[in-house]
Formats: structure tokens, C-alpha cells, sequence
């Protein structure tokens, strides 16, 4: 479909021409009530209420070369939606345009790219500009899923514990939970108490590909010596560790604040200090500050965490139970999201 377009650049056609609208029917803000929303406001746009993947490519499959497609839910629904996409793009092709609407409870990507309450983004998306601004973001692939974000220890116990946290959750309290609050108190209460009882696991760090890079106490980017598939990045404690291509984790937590600056590679980050070390430095560790004792940092093309025991594993804030080994690799896919925040600034 190609719209017709004014003089100031804002299509004529009926709001929503030419985009294409996800609405995770799971998700904690979404279901039929916002579909029929956005729907209402935006009758131009093709949306879809979605349960499953195979719901999602079906859906895909009916649609005509839209200028966007947005994801209405959390990570797991932009996550899901390009798994989809990379599924039913062949591979030589880029992945369309993405946009978020954040209703999740974690949404980092809608975070760094500035998206906005549904409300103030559905106004927006009535009247967009011909040309829309985005972001380029690299993609971290895990047990065969593409995702911006993934990891193992207390990143995945406190999502585990975070979600029991929100769901137990009633009335007044439920909005203070879903805040940054409820993943400090969820640390404090749940997690810490857990890994102090259980101890931190030994965990062997292996470079799969031929370069990797570190984050010098400076800032500067350094390139590492002698590497090679199967040299030892690290070999030592864990308390949490991962990977990603996005510099915030959920609730504006900078937990990769470097996650952006080699593209090509993902950003492996490891912390092997106390449960206690890591409550007194909480408020450091969440805005991403740097350097800081005991957070190592490298970037690499592929790499394989062999550790002494089964930990808890997390795909884009999803749990994916226990494992004794995760390989991480840098995805040949890039997606490209829009930016809310330079749309914003053309406004």
C-alpha cells in the first residue's frame, strides 16, 4: 500500500496506513481491550492480537510490505515478533522496520529508544512524517533465539523472583512492585537470601571467535592478545554474567552500559562479588557506572560459559530454567527500531 502524502509530509490516507500493529494477548497492560484501542484510533493500521509464535507468522505471512511493525507488550513480545520476522525473512533480506509500545514490565528497549505511553503513541503514530528515524541494535543469539539481552545467576533468579514478586502483588502496592523498587526489593528479600545459602558457582569463560576487545578503567576499548576459539576469557567465581546488545536490562537498570560500542560483537559482562558487596553497590551497579570492583567486560563474536553446576538461565527477562553450559553468539541479523526519541525531536 502507498499512501498518499501531503505538503507537511503526514500521510492522507486513514491514521495508521501502512503500519502494522502486534498486541501480545499476554501481556500485563495488553489483551483485547488495547487492541480495540489502538484499533479505534488508529483504523488504518492491520492489528493483530496475538497468543503464540505460530499465530505471529501466520499473521506476518497476510501482511503487505508495511512501513513499520510495532510489538504492543514487553521484551518477550519484541522479542518474539523478530524471532518471527527471522523466521519468515529470507536471510540475504533485512529485517523490516520495528516499533515498540511498551506494556510490559521490564521494556529496555522501549526505554533507550524513547517510546512512549500508549496513549501520547498512538497520537504520535496518527500523524507520522514520511521519513522515520531509527536505531540500529546488534542481536545476541541463545539456545536458538535472537534476543537483545540474555544471561545466567542473579539476572535470571531476579526475574524469577521479580515476576513471583509482582503477581503476589495487590492493589496500591502492585504499581510500587513494577517499579525499580520492586527489583531492589525482590534482590534484597528473594534473591540474596537464595544465593547466600546456595553459594556462587566456578565458571569457565571461552572465546568461540578470533577477536575480543575489553573496557581498559579509562573507558577505552583494548583489544585482547592471543586470541583464538577456545582461549579462556575467564576462569573464576560467578554471581551473575550475559550477554547483550542493549545497554539497560529492565526498569532503566544500565546493567551493560557499554553493550552499544562495538557493533559487530556482543558485549559479555560478568560480576563475581558477594551478594553483599552487590546490595551496597546497588545503586552504582544501576546506572552503569564505571569501573567497578569486581564487573569484568568483554566483546566477542561467540563465546561458551561452562560452569560448575546448573544455573538459572533468562532470555530477554524469560526464563529458560537451569543449564550447565550457555554459548552466546553475535547474530549475522541487526534490527532496526524506531527511535521515539529523535521522532520527538522532529516534531
Amino acid at each position: 500500500m502507498n499512501a498518499a502524502v501531503s505538503a507537511s509530509g503526514a500521510s492522507s490516507e486513514a491514521p495508521g496506513s501502512d503500519l502494522a500493529i502486534l498486541v501480545n494477548a499476554n501481556a500485563k497492560r495488553g489483551g483485547r481491550r488495547v487492541a480495540a484501542q489502538i484499533t479505534r484510533h488508529l483504523p488504518g493500521a492491520d492489528v493483530r492480537l496475538t497468543h503464540t509464535p505460530e499465530e505471529i507468522d501466520t499473521w506476518l505471512a497476510s501482511l503487505s510490505s508495511p512501513r513499520c511493525i510495532f510489538a504492543a507488550g514487553g521484551d518477550g513480545t519484541a522479542v518474539a515478533l523478530i524471532n518471527a520476522l527471522n523466521r519468515t525473512t529470507p536471510a540475504d533480506k533485512p529485517l523490516p522496520l520495528i516499533g515498540l509500545l511498551p506494556l510490559g514490565t521490564g521494556n529496555a528497549w522501549s526505554h533507550v529508544t524513547g517510546a512512549r505511553k500508549l496513549g501520547i503513541a498512538i497520537e504520535i503514530l496518527r500523524n507520522l512524517p514520511k521519513k522515520l528515524p531509527w536505531r540500529r541494535f546488534g542481536l545476541v543469539e541463545c539456545e536458538g533465539v535472537l534476543s537483545h539481552f540474555a544471561g545466567s545467576g542473579w539476572d535470571a533468579e531476579i526475574v524469577e523472583d521479580y515476576k513471583r514478586q509482582v503477581a503476589l502483588a495487590g492493589g496500591l502496592s502492585t504499581r510500587l512492585t513494577k517499579s525499580a523498587y520492586g527489583y531492589i526489593t525482590s534482590a534484597l528479600l528473594r534473591t540474596v537470601p537464595k544465593t547466600i545459602a546456595a553459594g556462587r558457582p566456578h565458571v569457565v569463560i571461552e572465546n568461540l571467535g578470533d577477536e575480543a576487545f575489553t573496557i581498559a578503567a579509562s573507558g577505552r576499548l583494548v583489544k585482547l592478545s592471543n586470541q583464538h576459539p577456545g582461549a579462556v576469557l575467564y576462569e573464576g567465581i560467578s554471581s551473575v554474567s550475559g550477554a547483550a546488545t542493549c545497554p539497560e536490562f529492565g526498569a532503566r537498570f544500565r546493567a551493560y552500559p557499554f553493550a552499544e560500542r562495538l557493533p559487530g560483537f556482543i558485549n559479555l559482562r560478568l560480576y563475581n562479588q558477594s551478594a553483599i558487596q552487590a546490595v551496597l553497590f546497588a545503586p552504582t551497579m544501576w546506572r552503569g557506572a564505571h569501573p567497578l570492583r569486581g564487573m569484568h567486560d568483554w566483546f566477542v563474536r561467540a563465546a561458551r560459559f561452562t560452569f560448575s553446576r546448573p544455573v538459572a538461565v533468562q532470555i530477554a527477562g524469560d526464563a529458560w530454567g537451569l543449564r550447565k553450559t550457555i554459548e552466546y553468539r553475535c547474530s549475522p541479523r541487526t534490527v532496526d527500531i524506531l527511535d521515539w526519541k529523535r521522532l520527538d525531536a522532529a516534531a
